[in-house]
């Protein structure tokens, strides 16, 4: 199971996750003996309530004296601003229920008539219908699950159902921490995600891409972007405790495998943690989007700077999602993946290789704790490969990490694409590059990704003026996590290693 409980920054006020639970049925009545050993609707409810920390279940039973589908619908409609998503357990007869516009699971009770109009939730489309009238249903956000309510199937099968119930549950949990998401994005360039856009050098970024983007990104998912200048960080940066980043340096350089970059420049990195840190507390935000590389705004060598190893090593291991590049689509994946897993995630360029069939993600830094638990990968310092005196302890060659994620584990390679309202992933898993290409830790970032996939089918899907070159990499198959996710929120799904999905 891939969904979990967690710890996130609390700097901002949360409040708990309203579902709408509507019960049609008991959930295990019909024509034949009794049920034996049945879940109830209030045991049920009780379980839910046991796996489902921060969420609040608002119930409508319909095997109630006085509760009716009409009560249950204008008490939905009025009260759809207050609520999350929709939880409705039984056979549906007015589809209505299901189309309120907000994150809907319909659940069948296995052994009860089934008349759920699954096409419908998945298509969107009424087709070659018999029966005719009734309204139009669209805008539907609807996912579904099962529960074996008599208790008739093989224990694990049983729990199995339970399970995945559960864990579609949290998925609107997620959403509603996406809504409460502020972000904090310091850069010296003007458009966000710009140096994401690397592809025809005859086109360029529309005149009012952070506006669209901003206002498309709140409206859609609720996240904030709070745009910070520059100069504030040059401030927070010469105003940090230089003691504080004295001892983060320390611990860092105690964990790490190897240290080849020097402890000056560990030190700065600190200080610049501590920095973006000030900057997020000002502005209440949870999460940090920067492409900062300098201490001071001089233009200067000695003062080049890299944030990467303050942000996986200070922010990531704190339940703080950080990119240190200023790409809020990879930051959104990232912050998805850690609302719904517990896991953090890496950024890095995706590059693919037809003949070994593989992708490679390289950047000069990753999480080390990609599970989102106890367990730490071997990490080593080094200097930053971009800088101009990297491999020498001299200023401005910064910090870079070389991180080594296991090899065997499956993996997700995604991103959002929220101008185009789609999500794109493709699944494979982690290899040893060192057995595929030679002198491999000299080769361009300090820490590479390489995952076996269909690397065809993902090429064909590439397009840096549509997508970027970035992604972002997460331990685990995630593949129909997101595409029920994407479902929820309103989005399309790219499966960018499968022809025509």
């Amino acid at each position: 199971m891939l969904i979990g409980n967690y710890s996130y920054s609390r700097d901002i006020e949360r409040e708990n996750t309203k579902i709408y639970t509507v019960f049609l049925s008991q959930g295990y009545v019909g024509p034949g003996g009794s049920a034996k050993n049945p879940l109830t609707n209030n045991e049920l409810l009780d379980k839910l309530q046991k796996e489902c920390d921060g969420i609040d279940f608002i119930v409508r039973d319909m095997t109630d004296p006085g509760t009716t589908n009409e009560s249950v619908l204008i008490d939905l409609v009025a009260s759809k601003d207050n609520i999350d998503g929709v939880l409705i357990i039984g056979t549906l007869s007015d589809y209505k229920l299901a189309f309120s516009g907000l994150p809907t699971i319909v659940v069948y009770n296995l052994w009860e008539w089934d008349k759920n109009p699954y096409k419908l939730f998945a298509t969107g489309k009424e087709e070659d219908c018999v029966m005719v009238g009734g309204p139009e249903y669209k805008n539907g956000r609807i996912i579904t699950a099962q529960l074996d309510r008599r208790q008739i199937c093989d224990q694990a099968k049983t729990e199995s159902m339970f399970n995945d119930l559960v864990d579609k549950i949290k998925l609107i949990r997620a959403i509603k921490k996406l809504k409460e998401t502020r972000i904090l994005s310091v850069s010296p360039y003007r458009f966000i995600a710009q140096v994401d856009y690397q592809g025809d050098i005859n086109k360029h970024i529309p005149e009012d891409y952070n506006e669209t983007y901003i206002r498309e990104l709140k409206e859609s998912l609720g996240v904030e972007i709070i745009r910070v200048d520059p100069q504030e960080f040059y401030k927070a940066y010469k105003e940090s405790s230089k003691k504080d980043a004295g001892a983060l340096a320390e611990q860092w350089m105690e964990e790490a495998e190897t240290v080849e970059a020097a402890k000056s420049e560990i030190i700065r990195t600190a200080r610049a943690y501590l920095a973006f840190e000030s900057l997020r507390v000002k502005y209440n935000c949870n999460a940090v989007s920067t492409h900062m590389r300098s201490l001071t705004g001089s233009g200067r060598v000695e003062d080049r700077f890299w944030p990467g190893l303050g942000l996986e090593c200070g922010f990531k291991t704190r339940g703080i999602q950080a990119v240190c590049q200023d790409y809020p689509d990879i930051l959104l994946a990232e912050l998805v993946a850690y609302y719904i897993t517990g896991r953090p995630s890496m950024l890095g360029d995706l590059m693919i290789d037809t003949e070994n069939m593989v992708d490679i993600l390289t950047h000069c830094g990753a999480p080390v704790n990609p599970y989102g638990d106890g367990r730490k990968v071997p990490y080593s310092i080094k200097t930053h490969a971009e800088s101009p005196v990297r491999n020498t302890l001299d200023p401005g060659s910064s910090t870079g990490m070389q991180v080594e994620w296991p090899a065997g584990e499956s993996v997700t390679i995604w991103k959002f694409y929220v101008l185009h309202k789609k999500i794109g992933l493709h699944t494979g898993r982690i290899v040893d590059g060192h057995k595929l290409y030679k002198n491999l830790d000299d080769i361009m970032c300090r820490t590479k990704l390489i995952s076996r996939v269909n690397a065809e089918e993902v090429q064909k899907n590439y397009f840096a003026d549509a997508y970027g070159i970035h992604r972002a990499a997460t331990i685990g198959d995630l593949r129909e996590i997101l595409k029920d996710f994407a479902i929820l929120i309103g989005y399309e799904v790219i499966e960018e290693d499968r022809p025509g999905r």
